[in-house]
């Protein structure tokens, strides 16, 4: 005589297995029927709307420091430039970490002074260094 242990395991696991089995492919046809954000949320896992850029077109912390540092340069020099007072000067304009210096030549020490106060008052500038060389008539 069979124990009861072998009827199980041969005829109530096989037919408990296919219960299961029949009822995890009933459940894949049917969608969700709330609209939970975290519902919303496990749709779209994985999905990325915005592409990462790839490592190539990363740029480095550095690379950003500098490029922020050149685009300082580059705003400081053009409000020189733009200033009619100040247009004649010769400026070389050197930006690290908004720290702006100018480097060149005035023909007075006020229009030197000009040049490093209107730099100070571009956005990003921490303070300026003035090194600009007095030659007169220049």
């Amino acid at each position: 005589m069979k124990t009861i242990s072998a009827l199980i395991i041969r005829y109530a696991l096989p037919a408990a297995s296919a219960a299961a089995l029949a009822l995890g492919l009933v459940a894949c046809e049917q969608k969700p029927s709330s609209d939970s954000s975290f519902d919303k949320l496990v749709q779209n896992a994985g999905r990325n709307p915005a592409p990462a850029p790839d490592a190539a077109t990363r740029k480095s912390p550095q690379d950003q420091r500098a490029t922020g540092d050149a685009a300082l340069a580059a705003r400081v020099k053009a409000a020189i430039a733009a200033d009619p007072a100040l247009r004649s000067l010769t400026v070389d304009v050197n930006a690290a970490d908004g720290i702006v210096t100018l480097f060149g030549t005035a023909d007075t020490p006020t229009r030197s002074h000009q040049a490093a106060m209107l730099a100070l008052n571009v956005e990003g500038v921490r303070s300026v260094r003035n090194k600009m060389v007095i030659v007169r008539g220049s």
